[in-house]
């Protein structure tokens, strides 16, 4: 069972539940609120979006185990999972049915709301993640902008819900037009944050992945363009996301969400020593220690959700 818990990162799973959850009651439901409305998509309904993006979240993670079971012979030594605690078949079989039960579950989503799209979204998120382990992943970038889409996708999505179950209510979407600018534009600015820290993160894993990855073709930024060029590269990218952190925290302060604004005073010191370690950084281990404080970052700015309403 150990085994299996590694191979789907339930870690990683539990964060994008929690996101998720945070997404649909401070993102979403406060300014619902003001407009004198509420979530209309029913707490069972969310769950199943939740359980279908966890579902798709751990197939991802297990297609990509077996397509880098050579690679993480090198990048993972004594850490691999598929083929050796965990077979090729019963990973593949786990694949399947965890997308076969989400797609069954968008389907439902699908029907809900009155609108395909949704459904199809879904299974466009599932077909990236194969696309991302079989192809894009050794394609300079290309997978790196994957995993940030797939990132930012997994907070928008619970706001599409909503969205197309308020469209499907004419009288209630009109009730709630005017609050509509602001949810959007909280869901989409913690979207970017998302798209932004997880697209460097991704670089820097490349960094530290760079040995297995030029020993098996893989044409990653660092592979291609060589150390340098690449840790430059990731650099700016975090310039560019403590900037931005720096600018949210100004919007937040003049609207007098005091809490939150401090609260994300822990990304901009996380932000800075990530910045300042990977300025630093020559090997695997050091690229791994930018790496958690990227992740850490993240995590300081998911927890500045549930701050946003206080003063």
């Amino acid at each position: 069972m150990k085994a299996y818990l590694k191979l789907i990162r339930w870690q990683n799973l539990l964060i994008m539940g929690a996101t998720m959850f945070l997404v649909r009651y401070y993102l979403i439901r406060q300014p619902l609120l003001l407009a004198g409305a509420d979530l209309v998509v029913s707490p069972l309904n969310f769950g199943m979006l939740v359980m279908a993006m966890l579902l798709i979240g751990a197939a991802g993670y297990v297609i990509n185990d077996v397509f880098d079971m050579d690679i993480d012979s090198l990048n993972k030594a004594g850490g691999q999972t598929v083929g050796v605690s965990v077979s090729v078949k019963a990973a593949k079989n786990m694949y399947w049915i965890f997308n076969g039960l989400a797609m069954i579950i968008g389907a439902y989503l699908g029907y809900l709301v009155h609108n395909w799209q949704f459904t199809i979204i879904l299974a466009m998120v599932a077909g990236l993640l194969w696309f991302y382990s079989e192809r894009y992943k050794r394609q300079v970038l290309v997978g790196n902008l994957v995993v940030a889409f797939i990132a930012a996708a997994g907070i928008i999505i619970v706001w599409l819900l909503e969205f197309f179950y308020l469209r499907s209510e004419t009288t209630t979407f009109v009730e709630v037009a005017g609050v509509m600018p602001l949810m959007s534009g909280l869901v989409f600015a913690y979207a970017l944050f998302a798209f932004l820290s997880t697209f460097a993160r991704e670089v820097v894993k490349d960094l530290q992945d760079m040995p297995g990855d030029a020993r098996f073709g893989c044409r990653t930024l660092p592979v291609v363009y060589g150390e340098t060029a690449s840790r430059n590269f990731g650099i700016g990218l975090l310039a560019i996301l403590v900037v931005m952190i720096g600018f949210w925290q100004y919007v937040l302060f003049i609207r007098q969400m005091h809490t939150a604004t401090c609260v994300l005073l822990i990304a901009d010191a996380l932000g800075i020593a990530a910045l300042i370690r990977l300025a630093l950084s020559s090997t695997p281990a050091h690229y791994k220690q930018v790496s958690s404080l990227i992740k850490l970052l993240m995590l300081a700015g998911l927890v500045s959700i549930v701050f946003l309403q206080s003063k």
